[in-house]
């Protein structure tokens, strides 16, 4: 078997090498890593101002809710209003009825 000699460049150091691989490695993984908490810290607001919107929603759903009901409370007033004025109005005019017939007969006599 024959040995196989390596020839290394005058510069470059194996050892040398390797350690700057791996400092370079550790930088691309650090560089990573401040990207993943980057995407994360926004992430994580995004989910903050949609927890807000969505409690601000409930919120606006609550008070609409509770217009509504008031405004069903008046309606029912109104409608019971509207009905005893109807039941005046068909006794005035019965009445008027009754007195244009007197008048009527009086007329007539």
């Amino acid at each position: 078997m024959k040995k196989k000699w390596i020839v290394w460049k005058k510069d470059s150091n194996p050892k040398t090498n390797q350690k700057g691989m791996i400092k370079e490695a550790l930088s691309d993984i650090n560089r990573e890593i401040s990207n993943i908490n980057r995407e994360k810290k926004n992430l994580n607001a995004q989910i903050k101002r949609a927890d807000t919107d969505l409690n601000n929603s409930r919120e606006s759903e609550k008070t609409l809710q509770q217009k509504i009901a008031k405004l069903l409370e008046m309606e029912a007033v109104l409608k019971e209003k509207k009905k005893v004025i109807s039941q005046k109005e068909d006794k005035l005019v019965d009445r008027l009825s009754k007195i244009e017939k007197v008048k009527s007969e009086l007329n007539e006599l």
